[in-house]
């Protein structure tokens, strides 16, 4: 029995380094886990923020090409200002389904 005595202590303490190492590996995964859904929650922040820019931007341009006497700004005008008529219309029809 005494020859098996060393085996087992060897085998404890391996056991209990594993599982400390897990332990702290779960941690990790625990943390990790809550700093992907923060950055998750932020890219749709930023992402809902783009759109909204992006909206903007392209109100300011059709208002340039309204406010400019140049008739190539106000052929694009009036394309962009028929575009969005024209996407109105679709949801319109939509909604009518």
């Amino acid at each position: 029995m005494d020859s098996i005595s060393p085996y087992i202590f060897d085998l404890k303490k391996v056991v209990r380094v594993m599982l400390s190492r897990y332990n702290e590996q779960k941690e990790k995964n625990v943390s990790l886990a809550h700093q992907n859904r923060l950055m998750s929650e932020k890219m749709n922040v930023l992402e809902r923020e783009i759109k909204e820019l992006k909206k903007r931007v392209e109100i300011v341009d059709i208002a340039k090409g309204i406010a400019i006497k140049d008739d190539d700004s106000a052929d694009f005008a009036r394309g962009r200002v028929n575009n969005l008529i024209r996407q109105i219309d679709k949801c319109i029809s939509l909604l009518n389904e």
